[in-house]
């Protein structure tokens, strides 16, 4: 990746966008250290990420992730991180507020990138693309439109938006870079 990374970089965006495998992919090749807050709330729970929202109730894993989201807000003030914040933790005040005030912090180098994807891409990187019961349909549509919400809330909150529909990791890590390295040379 060619751009220089800014002091910060936080990426929002619904399940199946890529904030974890995008943030790796940034991180290695920029060197700078990742925090992933589905890892790091799975951690605090004793399980895997995949497991965690059924491994306490929802309450207690969204209270948990608000707390950790902060913290992870409060670190990235000091630069130098990529931080996979995903979507589930915007709903919290706190974690809004995190957000505003690191996009004001240290000059504006800090960026919030939004990563988006096709409707159709994400049921089929979360596992929704499998032929259904009727009885299931309205979960189908449930997800669909929590997934409208939380990429609008993602768009609403973020200086750069990224489509990760048709890119590998490494290709969105790419894409992120470019659009940072543009948004921040507009503001300086």
């Amino acid at each position: 990746m060619s751009a220089t990374a800014p002091g910060s970089l936080i990426l929002i965006g619904p399940p199946g966008a890529g904030c974890s495998s995008v943030a790796r992919a940034i991180g290695s090749a920029q060197g700078l250290t990742v925090l992933d807050l589905g890892q790091l709330v799975a951690d605090e729970l004793g399980t895997r990420p995949d497991l965690a929202l059924v491994a306490v109730s929802e309450n207690d894993y969204r209270r948990i992730e608000a707390l950790t989201a902060e913290r992870l807000l409060e670190r990235a003030e000091t630069g130098g991180l990529v931080v996979a914040l995903g979507s589930g933790c915007l709903e919290a005040t706190g974690v809004r507020q995190g957000l505003e005030r690191l996009r004001l912090a240290s000059r504006g180098t800090h960026r919030v990138v939004s990563l988006t994807c096709a409707t159709r891409v994400l049921a089929t990187r979360n596992g929704l693309d499998a032929p259904r019961s009727v009885a299931l349909g309205t979960i189908h549509h449930q997800f669909v439109q929590m997934l409208h919400e939380r990429q609008a809330r993602c768009q609403d909150l973020a200086d750069v938006v990224v489509d990760t529909t048709s890119t590998t990791p490494d290709e969105a890590g790419e894409k992120v870079m470019s659009a940072v390295g543009a948004d921040l040379s507009r503001h300086s």
